[in-house]
């Protein structure tokens, strides 16, 4: 999820100051995507220019749920969010007024928000997590012991796991608000974290079923060789060659 999508949610439910979207999106986040004021205006900026929300200046009398900072009752965004309490925000790199400013969600705006929601994540086919790539060039390098490579991993990957079990147990009331939001995200987190150690096991297994000819062969793939630039290219090994035949 990104920030700009997030905070649009957020606007869907009722227009909001700057502030107050920021906290709540921690509370709807349970507190695990911080965010400071200034990435919030910066981003709001952006959706402006994009013509998904827009801004006003609300009346110094106006005493609406939304200016005063407390919740509203359609369950738009509250908290401490009142025009005093934003001005009074340091080191955004806003003037004073900006942070007086009511935002509020074009149509526009309302039809990203309804097709982000109704539209499945699309997670990237490759990857670029270092953990895998690391292991996938260590298995060619000479050398290197990937079995003593895939202990030290185990041992760090078993220790965040074991950080975010205790994290998860010493939460505080699941009735209480913003609980359940935090602890969904934890939940996936620690999932990765098991998925991380299942890997791992099977790292260690493939090392054992991989044949020497096999890990000669990916070592000698990419050897220095002092043939010519004319001079043929070096043919795989007998196991490989038979897997590409297969």
């Amino acid at each position: 999820m990104t920030v700009r999508l997030g905070l649009l949610a957020i606007l869907d439910q009722g227009p909001g100051y700057g502030y107050q979207l920021r906290s709540e999106f921690d509370r709807r986040t349970g507190s695990t995507w911080p965010l400071n004021v200034g990435q919030v205006y910066s981003t709001l900026d952006r959706l402006d220019r994009d013509g998904l929300v827009e801004r006003d200046e609300p009346s110094p009398r106006d005493t609406s749920p939304e200016a005063d900072g407390s919740p509203g009752s359609d369950g738009s965004p509250g908290s401490d969010g009142s025009p005093a309490a934003e001005a009074s925000v340091a080191g955004t790199g806003q003037a004073a007024g900006e942070h007086q400013r009511l935002w509020r969600i074009t149509a526009a705006g309302r039809a990203e928000v309804a097709h982000w929601l109704g539209t499945a994540v699309d997670t990237p086919d490759a990857t670029r997590d270092e953990l895998p790539l690391k292991f996938a060039l260590a298995a060619t390098l000479p050398g290197v012991d990937v079995a003593t490579l895939v202990q030290t991993q185990r041992r760090a990957s078993l220790a965040k796991l074991q950080r975010l079990t205790r994290t998860k147990h010493a939460g505080g009331d699941p009735e209480a608000p913003g609980e359940f939001a935090w602890r969904l995200v934890v939940d996936s987190m620690i999932f990765a974290a098991e998925a991380e150690v299942r890997w791992l096991d099977h790292v260690e297994s493939s090392l054992r079923r991989a044949s020497l000819a096999e890990r000669q062969w990916a070592v000698e793939a990419v050897a220095p060789t002092t043939s010519g630039p004319g001079s043929p290219a070096r043919t795989p090994g007998p196991a490989r060659a038979a897997r590409g035949r297969s």
